[in-house]
Order: C-alpha cells, then sequence, then structure tokens
C-alpha cells in the first residue's frame, strides 16, 4: 500500500515540474529562438551587480580611509581636463570649466571576480565610496564654497589585484578664481592666472600629485575647432600644472621626507594658464588714427591762413571721439599708462598747442599791435629753407628793418612756414621714440 501510494505521488507531483523543468531548459533558455536572450541575460548580470554591491559595500564606511594600515598615506592622481576658460579683466578673475579626473586605490573594495561571473568593473555613486576632500585656496567663492565641484559624479571600481581595487572619479567644476593682472603692455600686455586645488588632509594621509606629469589637456571645441586658442580678447598661450607643498605659512617646491614634516604639510596643485591679449584691430584702431591726426594736424599749415584753425578744432574733436572710443576697452588695473595711450594723448595735446598758437596769430592779424623785434627774427631762420618749403612765405621775404617793423599778417605768413617744418620733425620724433623706446 505504501508502495501505490509512493509511485502515485511521482507521476501526480514529481513527474509534471521535472518536465515543466525540462521544457524551460530546452526552449526557454538564453539560446532558444522563443526566449528572450536579452533580457534574461541582463536580468542576470543585474543581479550579479546588485549581489556584488551588496558584498563589497557590507561593513564598508565612505567616512573612513580606505588603507589597512593608517601609517600609508592615499596617493590621488590628478588630471584636468578644461573645456573653456572665461577672463574677466575688469574683475580681475578667471573661470574655468572642465572635468577632473582622480585616481587612488581602495583597500576595501575588493572582490574575486571569479564568484560574481568575471565582473572587474563596478558603477557606483559618488557619496558611497571614501573620496579626498580638495578645495581650490583662492576661489573667488571662499574656502568654504561647496559649488566649484560637481557632487553627482559616477565612481567607476576596478578590481585590480587580490588585494586592492582602482577607483576613478571625473566629476565637472567650474571654478572662479582671483587673479593679480596688469595690462601696462596694452595692447601687448601677457598675464597669468592660477588655480591652486589642496586636500583638506595633511600628506600623511592623502598626497596629491599630478597623473604621469601630464599637462592639462585643453579641448575648446570640437573636430576643426580643436586647436581653439583664442577666447574673447585673449589667446591662451600655454596651460600648465605643478605641485608644491605648503607647511607653517610657507609654500616649497621641495617635497617632505619625514613624518612629522607630513603631518603638518598640505599638498598642492598648481593649474597655470598663461594668456595674451589678442588685438588684431590694434593698427586700424589705434595707430592709424594717431598717424592720421599727426598728418593732418602738419598739412593745415599748408593751407590758407583762415582753414588752419578751422581743420584743427575739428581734428582736436575728432581726437577726443576716438579717446573715448579707445579708454572704453581699456582695463583699469595698469600699473603704468600703456605707451599707445601715451602717444595718443600727447599727439592730441600737441594739437592743441599747435591749434592754440595758429588761433591767437589769427587774431593778432585783426589788430594794429606791433610785432615785438624779438619774433622778427625768423626772417632768419626763413632764408634757409629750400623754396618750395617756404609756402606763401617766399613772396614776403624782406631784410628786417628797425625802423619798419613787420606786420601781424607778414609775420604769420613767415612764422607758419617754418612751425609746419617743425611740426612735421616733431611728430617722426614721437613715433620714433614711441616705436624703439615705447615711450
Amino acid at each position: 500500500m505504501r508502495l501505490l501510494i509512493f509511485l502515485c505521488f511521482i507521476f501526480v507531483f514529481y513527474l509534471p515540474i521535472l518536465n515543466k523543468k525540462a521544457d524551460a531548459q530546452s526552449f526557454g533558455g538564453i539560446d532558444s529562438e522563443d526566449g528572450e536572450a536579452e533580457m534574461f541575460y541582463n536580468k542576470t548580470y543585474s543581479q550579479h551587480q546588485t549581489t556584488l554591491e551588496e558584498t563589497i559595500f557590507r561593513g564598508y564606511s565612505p567616512k573612513i580611509r580606505p588603507v589597512k594600515n593608517g601609517s600609508v598615506p592615499t596617493v590621488v592622481d590628478v588630471h584636468w581636463h578644461i573645456i573653456h576658460i572665461s577672463i574677466n579683466q575688469v574683475e580681475q578673475t578667471m573661470t574655468v570649466h572642465g572635468h577632473i579626473y582622480m585616481r587612488w586605490f581602495d583597500e576595501f573594495l575588493v572582490w574575486d571576480p571569479k564568484d560574481f561571473n568575471g565582473i572587474h568593473y563596478a558603477r557606483v555613486k559618488k557619496w558611497q565610496v571614501w573620496q579626498p576632500k580638495i578645495k581650490v585656496s583662492n576661489s573667488a567663492s571662499g574656502l568654504g564654497s561647496a559649488f566649484d565641484f560637481s557632487t553627482s559624479a559616477h565612481v567607476i571600481i576596478q578590481m585590480m589585484e587580490k588585494d586592492r581595487a582602482k577607483i576613478e572619479m571625473y566629476p565637472t567644476f567650474s571654478i572662479k578664481v582671483g587673479c593679480a593682472f596688469d595690462f601696462a603692455d596694452y595692447p601687448y600686455d601677457e598675464n597669468k592666472c592660477s588655480l591652486n586645488l589642496f586636500s583638506t588632509s595633511t600628506m600623511a594621509e592623502v598626497q596629491l600629485q599630478n597623473l604621469f606629469s601630464i599637462p592639462p589637456t585643453l579641448s575648446f571645441g570640437w573636430e576643426e575647432q580643436r586647436m581653439k586658442r583664442i577666447i574673447s580678447h585673449f589667446k591662451i598661450n600655454n596651460v600648465s600644472c605643478s605641485s608644491f607643498y605648503y607647511s607653517g605659512g610657507n609654500i616649497s617646491r621641495t617635497a617632505p621626507v619625514t613624518g612629522f614634516d607630513l603631518s603638518s604639510t598640505w599638498s598642492m596643485l598648481a593649474v597655470d594658464v598663461k594668456f595674451e591679449r589678442h588685438a588684431p584691430l590694434y593698427i586700424a584702431a589705434i595707430i592709424f588714427p594717431c598717424v592720421l591726426s599727426a598728418v593732418l594736424c602738419q598739412t593745415s599749415f599748408c593751407l590758407p591762413k583762415k582753414l588752419a584753425p578751422i581743420v584743427i578744432l575739428v581734428l582736436l574733436y575728432i581726437q577726443v571721439i576716438f579717446l573715448q572710443d579707445l579708454t572704453k576697452p581699456l582695463p583699469l588695473a595698469v600699473t603704468n599708462m600703456p605707451p599707445c595711450i601715451n602717444l595718443y594723448m600727447w599727439l592730441m595735446v600737441s594739437n592743441g598747442v599747435f591749434g592754440m598758437i595758429t588761433v591767437v596769430l589769427l587774431g593778432l592779424t585783426f589788430t594794429k599791435l606791433p610785432v615785438p623785434k624779438i619774433f622778427t627774427t625768423i626772417y632768419v631762420l626763413h632764408e634757409y629753407l629750400p623754396e618750395v618749403l617756404q609756402g606763401e612765405g617766399r613772396d614776403k621775404k624782406k631784410v628786417f628793418d628797425v625802423d619798419h617793423p613787420t606786420s601781424w599778417d607778414e609775420f604769420n605768413t613767415i612764422f607758419r612756414d617754418i612751425l609746419g617744418i617743425f611740426i612735421f620733425f616733431y611728430y617722426i620724433t614721437c613715433f620714433i621714440f614711441f616705436v624703439i623706446l615705447g615711450l
């Protein structure tokens, strides 16, 4: 009776279940045409990932530095990937955008890939793992700023050896730092601004270093624009990264060696951005107006006496307008006045003086005042001028007679020829000093 009951149980319950499993393996597996292979595979991989994360994070604390020997510091390799640089010459600031790559080793987040279907990588959230606390020492937002680096970055864990795993983090950043610019050589000024990164832990715990001494990567554009280096008014010449060390208020380029020095020293990384002004319109906007004003001022002395003051007054008015447009883009942070501004202002003052002399002499021609005898010595100078340069005065030549003083009209005619020659050489000298000596 017992045997009969056992056989009935096998035929009724066990055999249907066994056939169902066989059918599933034959027709519903990963290689079955009727089964959903992709869903089956992803579900299996997801299960392994979930199990892996539960295993490695069991008892793990992101607040504890991931080393088994607390006397061994954690070395963090850093590399900068810069995608944009913005320079504000009025605020004396520089804003850098991009990604920062950080890499270190964790001795707690380890596993055997054989136990998890050969998985060597795990992708987790940033807040789940220990990470170095880094700050920007010269941030315009202050040391306590929490917005310099993104908080939503993902972390990749790679199992390297049996006793440690490699951690890679690639957050974005947008950092605004204060700088000290000097535009005294405008528009040929060159400046440098630094972004200083440091760890809040001493070198006994965390040490920052540049990844393989590779300079920061610049990617200001894609494809044909990948070599772009000109942004707004400036051209980026070079971006470099260097290490230095802070201890007791002093900065050194020599790394500490002893344990005591390590416990009182902080490692820092400096990203130095060197740039120069990009001014392709400098000649057209500054040099050409200077040359033109000098030529027009000198030419006015070749025109009739009554037209010369009008030409110079119009010239001064135009120069004032040009000066206003010239000083608008001029940065305020200068130790000395730029040479181009000195030249332009000197020419404007000179044109004003020459115009004033012309107006005064023209006004004296309408008076009956006598010409001082000392002024009439210009006849001696006029005698030595070539006839082609004597202008209107070539028909007025006469030997000075003390008993018959020269009129202001005749004096003005002779004097304008000499003053025109003087102004010509005067402007030539000004441009030579500007080009050669930079005065």
